[in-house]
Order: C-alpha cells, then sequence, then structure tokens
C-alpha cells in the first residue's frame, strides 16, 4: 500500500463512526426511552390506583354485577375483583351469585372466578352461601349433562374446600346421562372418613 493509500484510509477513518461508536449511541438513545416508559407508566398506574379508590367509594356492585350478568366487561370486572377482592370480602360475597355463574365454566372467566372465590374462602366460610346455587345447579337437566360446567362447579367446590357440597356434586354426576360427566367423578373421589378407626402405625 502506498504512502498516499494510508493517509486516505487514516483520514476516513476519523470521519467514519465505527460499528462500537453507533451501537454505544442506539443503548444511550434506548436507556432514554427505557426511562421515559417507567416514568409514564408510574403515572399511568398512580392514575389507575386513584381511579380504583374512586369506583370503590361510590356504589360498585350494580355495575360490578351487570358487567358479570352480561358478560360485556367481565373479564375487566373479575380482574378488579382479584386485585381487590382479598381487602373487600363484602364486595365479593355481594357478588356471590354473578361469580359462581362465571365459574361454571373453564375459560378464562372460569379460572378468575375461582381464583377469587378461593382467596374469599380462606377468611369466610361460603357453605351456606353456596348451598342454594350448587342445588340449582345440580337440579336443571341441561347443568348436570354440561361437562365442561359440572367440571367447573367441581373445581370451584374444590377449591373452596367444600366437601359437602363435593358429595352432592358427586351424586349429582354419577347419575348424569352424560357418560363424560361421570367420568368426572374419578378425579375426585371421596375423602377418607375421619370417623373411621385408623390402621395403628407398624412397630419400628
Amino acid at each position: 500500500m502506498s504512502w498516499f493509500d494510508t493517509l486516505l484510509d487514516g483520514l476516513l477513518g476519523d470521519d467514519e463512526e465505527s460499528e462500537a461508536q453507533r451501537a454505544w449511541k442506539e443503548q444511550g438513545e434506548a436507556d432514554h426511552e427505557r426511562d421515559q416508559a417507567r416514568s409514564e407508566l408510574r403515572e399511568a398506574e398512580e392514575r389507575y390506583a386513584a381511579a380504583v379508590s374512586r369506583f370503590l367509594a361510590a356504589d360498585p356492585v350494580p355495575v360490578l354485577r351487570e358487567a358479570l350478568d352480561t358478560g360485556r366487561h367481565s373479564l375487566r370486572a373479575l380482574n378488579l375483583l382479584r386485585e381487590v377482592g382479598a381487602d373487600h370480602p363484602d364486595l365479593v360475597r355481594a357478588l356471590l351469585p354473578e361469580l359462581y355463574g362465571c365459574c361454571l365454566s373453564i375459560g378464562k372467566p372460569g379460572i378468575f372466578g375461582r381464583e377469587v372465590m378461593r382467596t374469599l374462602s380462606g377468611t369466610t366460610d361460603l357453605h351456606d352461601d353456596l348451598a342454594p346455587l350448587v342445588a340449582a345447579t345440580l337440579r336443571d337437566e341441561d347443568e348436570v349433562t354440561d361437562v365442561f360446567a359440572m367440571r367447573g362447579l367441581v373445581m370451584t367446590l374444590d377449591d373452596v374446600g367444600d366437601t359437602r357440597l363435593m358429595d352432592q356434586w358427586r351424586r349429582a354426576a354419577l347419575a348424569s346421562a352424560d357418560p363424560d360427566v361421570r367420568e368426572i367423578v374419578e378425579e375426585y373421589p371421596p375423602d377418607e372418613d375421619p370417623a373411621a378407626p385408623r390402621e395403628p402405625d407398624a412397630p419400628r
């Protein structure tokens, strides 16, 4: 390479931006955008928390009941109950019939509804509230032959730990005209009778 070519390469190298320099600049721009997005997210979270507080301070039951009943915005309502249900058990209990209806599903509304019910059952005995709802379902021939409704129901009862209602469900499922419903019973065998005599431990 001649002295002229060497000089030309040196001059071009000074003017051209290296790959590392370009990447460094891109990293700085991306870092700025990330900081800006974090700031916007914090502001959005603060606005959301304030809006939830205002909603809960009003009368939220009719609005949430309509959302759960009609199916319009039901996932939004269920998401809100998942967030605030533990701190507002009275609100959840007021919506128990609507939540129960959501739970007779194996889709996302059922999953979210059962999560809300399970949280409430940790502090509240739900048997008296659920008993008439379950009885009505088990009297309905369409529901008892609906494999999805019956699976959603047993999952709900299992989640809240109501063994008495589970026994009622088990009897109705075994009598169902749908063989697929009867098969579900195998997945939920009855608990052992706590009053039965316990086998003595083997000597060590």
